[in-house]
């Protein structure tokens, strides 16, 4: 009865974990630690601390609220501000989705070296939609399916991480010590805090909060799930980051997929790319759907159509971001070929942080919204609460503001305009 009471209390966050766990972090992740070592461990531990405390209030927000995220933002702001926030947030969950796509095309196609990478990308694509359409229940089959992925990701990075032998006294040091190397590339950090401080996501949380049933009596619970849920995606991030900077750094070539296969090969030798692959797997498909949902319901409940999972309002939109991630994906892998170079890890970073650009409306609707104690039925945040609100909204337009400046080069050389 304990046991069971235990689990019960997994649920949402658990969810939203497995969707900021995917290709993007594992990617943004390795490759930080490859070039940089521990010095941005705190980014990361910042990030995710951030992360943490807006799953928890707008898990509140989902308890005490009669209305969805995006109909108060209307009732507050106009329905066509609502909608204006539903469509950028929509595009933010597309960008993610090329990530997912060339990720779940970089860890098959190390697996099967034979097969047209373009196969991929198409192939789970197809099984996300049919995984859609097919549930008439999405909510209970994404629960444990997601927890699973994490718990799987958690016990193979902390066994390679052990492995690998860190540095201690270095991780500590660049977890306590906020530190920017020179010459740092910007869309690198502006990747890790998108990656990490998803704040898409936890946009999502009310919404699953209300799928889940959850009422005031379950305040206590949902606090648990949160954070255990943050405790581990924390984890996840910084023993990816401390393996790479204890096998790989300082990077002497290009981080692509075969080098950060490396961060296996102390615990796994000759089935390293294997046991790397079925991780990164599991990362990009476990986003795969539940990122899609993100963006179908939030502009489903953006243009006024209601904010529920199962909806087939929702369900078309995801898979709208399904298709549109994948025909970016397939663009990216025809610029590979004829460019005969491997973009996968460059184009993943670059979708990350470009995901900051349209934050900025969306991160004014949840001051407005959270801030509000008619929101919550008279319940109003806590000071403390309303003032975390504020630091993580300009923490966002801080560095939506940096990438408007420091991206767009990079986008352009990505795409082959330049």
């Amino acid at each position: 009865m304990k046991k069971r009471s235990i689990f019960s209390r997994i649920g949402p966050a658990f969810i939203v974990g497995a969707c900021i766990i995917g290709p993007g972090s594992v990617t943004l992740m390795s490759r930080t630690g490859a070039d940089y070592g521990y010095q941005l461990i705190w980014i990361s531990l910042a990030a995710g601390t951030l992360m943490a405390g807006f799953l928890a209030i707008f898990m509140r927000l989902g308890i005490y609220a009669e209305e969805t995220f995006l109909s108060l933002t209307a009732r507050k702001l106009g329905r066509w501000y609502a909608v204006l926030c539903g469509v950028t947030l929509f595009t933010v969950d597309a960008t993610f989705q090329f990530g997912n796509a060339l990720g779940v095309k970089a860890a098959m196609g190390a697996v099967f070296p034979r097969v047209s990478p373009y196969v991929w990308p198409v192939a789970f694509t197809v099984a996300a939609i049919v995984f859609l359409f097919a549930l008439k229940r999405i909510y209970g089959v994404l629960e444990k399916m997601m927890t699973f992925f994490l718990v799987f990701m958690v016990v193979a990075f902390a066994i390679n991480l052990v492995r690998a032998g860190p540095d201690l006294a270095a991780a500590l040091r660049g977890a306590c010590v906020p530190t920017i190397p020179a010459g740092v590339d910007w869309v690198v950090i502006g990747g890790l805090v998108g990656t990490t401080f998803v704040i898409v996501a936890a946009f999502l949380q009310p919404y699953l909060v209300k799928a889940k049933g959850w009422t005031e009596k379950d305040l206590a619970s949902g606090m648990i799930d949160t954070v255990a849920a943050s405790i581990i995606l924390t984890l996840i991030g910084t023993m990816i980051m401390m393996t790479a900077a204890a096998v790989i750094y300082p990077a002497d070539e290009p981080v692509n997929f075969g080098v950060m296969t490396r961060q296996l090969e102390k615990a796994f030798g000759p089935y390293a790319k294997l046991i790397f692959s079925i991780g990164f797997f599991a990362a990009a498909f476990s986003s795969f759907v539940t990122n899609s949902l993100i963006g179908g319901v939030l502009l489903n409940d953006g243009l006024g159509l209601g904010g529920k999972l199962e909806s087939r309002p929702t369900k078309i939109f995801a898979t709208l971001v399904l298709l549109i991630g994948m025909s970016t994906a397939l663009y990216i892998i025809h610029v590979e070929d004829a460019r005969g170079v491997d973009l996968t890890v460059k184009a993943i970073t670059i979708g990350q942080a470009a995901t900051m650009l349209a934050v900025p409306l969306g991160s004014i609707a949840m001051i407005l919204v959270l801030c509000d104690s008619k929101s919550t039925g008279g319940r109003p945040l806590w000071g403390w609460a309303q003032v975390f609100v504020l630091i993580g909204a300009l923490v966002l337009l801080g560095i939506a503001a940096v990438m408007y400046v420091k991206i767009k080069p990079q986008i352009v050389d990505l795409l082959g305009f330049g």
